[in-house]
């Protein structure tokens, strides 16, 4: 046992970092696997958090027509509250006159589609000094920008904000430093906050309740995690929060040990039996500490994710009830 043991050791200080992690992946996460996918493993499985996607095929529109867009200005407006995303393409696809209106619409369009990189890109046609649509364009530009990952550009945008809406700007602010785990643009952002306009209370409240458990709060250690399936196995799990799984974990080492020790008793050490039940065992022992190191840095990554969701759905809502 000792022998394997030190092979195995031996073969991992060998292999390069992409390597040995491919090593640990493949040998060490098949027992995991398996004893995480048995009935009682299952248990404890939560969903995943996703962050929200977007569609990268291009709408093509009509360009330099002659009708004015105000003719139909108030169906458009109505079809894209209803959401009747289908019919505004259809309409909003016709040669129509160019304009900062057109690009708006054409633009909000888009951005209900999950088009976002067009939908900024349109956006950014729509003159900041523009009356009617500008301010509303370029907080639209940056939450497209925000969602698309491009978050140095939507950055960019921040100090061109108009003056008007300055708990509008401080509310994209923070929320861009959060997704970036700047905890000094997040407390330069923060005393920007306002409370005077309600449309941002919930929106301060929550990004404050996530900078608090992001910068302060506990995470926890996928090394001790580790360590704890190393003194009994499943321990680990049940840390991270997978009680199942660590049950799991526990009977299937717990009696692949006990067969070891069985073999070992009636065998000897050196009889084929002891070696095979003992392998097993290892492996399996193994891949428990493996499974909780990864267990626990899984979670910390869907917790991540989920916050991020909170943080992007909380950029875009109080769009819609400000601009209206």
């Amino acid at each position: 046992m000792r022998r394997l043991l030190l092979t195995l050791l031996l073969l991992l200080l060998a292999l390069s970092e992409s390597a040995a992690q491919s090593f640990c992946r493949n040998v060490f996460g098949f027992p995991d696997r398996l004893m995480s996918g048995t009935a009682i493993g299952r248990v404890s499985r939560k969903p995943v958090a996703s962050l929200p996607q977007w569609d990268d095929a291009r709408v093509a529109f009509a360009q330099d027509g002659t009708r004015p867009i105000s003719a139909d200005f108030d169906f458009s407006q109505y079809l894209l509250d209803k959401g009747l995303t289908r019919d505004a393409l259809t309409l909003l696809q016709g040669p129509y006159a160019p304009s900062d209106t057109l690009s708006y619409l054409r633009a909000r369009l888009l951005f209900d589609s999950r088009k976002l990189q067009q939908a900024a890109d349109l956006f950014a046609e729509v003159p900041l000094a523009s009356t009617a649509y500008g301010s509303e364009s370029h907080y639209y530009s940056i939450v497209s920008l925000t969602n698309l990952g491009q978050w140095d550009a939507a950055k960019a945008l921040l100090p061109d904000s108009p003056a008007e809406y300055a708990s509008l700007t401080a509310l994209e602010g923070a929320g861009l430093a959060l997704l970036q785990n700047d905890r000094a643009e997040w407390a330069r952002w923060k005393s920007d906050f306002s409370e005077e306009n309600y449309h941002l209370a919930e929106g301060q409240r929550v990004l404050a309740e996530i900078a608090q458990n992001r910068f302060e709060g506990h995470r926890k250690s996928a090394l001790l995690a580790a360590s704890f399936s190393a003194i009994l196995p499943g321990c680990g799990k049940i840390y991270a929060g997978r009680i199942g799984e660590g049950v799991s974990a526990f009977l299937t080492v717990g009696t692949l040990g006990v067969i070891t020790a069985e073999q070992w008793h009636r065998h000897g050490f050196k009889d084929w039996r002891t070696l095979v039940a003992g392998s097993l065992c290892a492996v399996f022992y193994l891949g428990n500490i493996y499974g909780s190191y990864l267990s626990v840095s899984i979670e910390n990554d869907e917790r991540l994710a989920s916050e991020n969701l909170l943080i992007l759905y909380h950029l875009h809502i109080p769009l819609r009830s400000i601009f209206r």
